[in-house]
């Protein structure tokens, strides 16, 4: 059990959008699931600069200092969203819980390096900017 599963999708987005979610609620999962969230009300592009956006602001409310190696992070952000958005292409689901269940593959922090070598996509220019997959093409969103 993750620290923010004991959220439903409107105390997440409330909590995250409200800068409340604790660091500890901050994980991966959730992550995954503020993507979807982004994704079931925006496009892709709406929704990485809303993300990237809220992401900054909630480091900051964490105290969490925005250098080169530390903080929001450009491209990782954008991969998460991409692959979020394949998935939820191929099945509908009517939570972030439930989708995250169906796609158990999104929950391995890993997956990103099947499109990126790790000296590209840890990169401190990855972490600033948009840089495109250089093992294999993401999926279509």
């Amino acid at each position: 059990m993750d620290a923010s599963d004991g959220l439903d999708d409107a105390a997440l987005w409330a909590a995250f959008t409200g800068k409340t979610l604790t660091h500890a609620q901050w994980t991966h999962r959730a992550h995954l699931r503020v993507a979807w969230l982004h994704l079931s009300r925006w496009s892709l592009d709406e929704a990485h600069l809303r993300m990237r956006a809220a992401i900054i602001r909630l480091n900051e409310v964490h105290g969490l200092e925005e250098t080169p190696a530390r903080g929001y992070f450009e491209t990782l952000t954008r991969v998460w969203l991409v692959l979020v958005a394949a998935a939820r292409r191929e099945r509908a689901c009517a939570s972030s819980l439930a989708f995250l269940h169906a796609f158990p593959s999104l929950l391995d922090r890993e997956a990103p390096l099947r499109f990126y070598t790790r000296e590209r996509l840890m990169s401190a220019h990855a972490r600033s900017v948009w840089v495109e997959p250089d093992r294999a093409p993401l999926p279509e969103p």
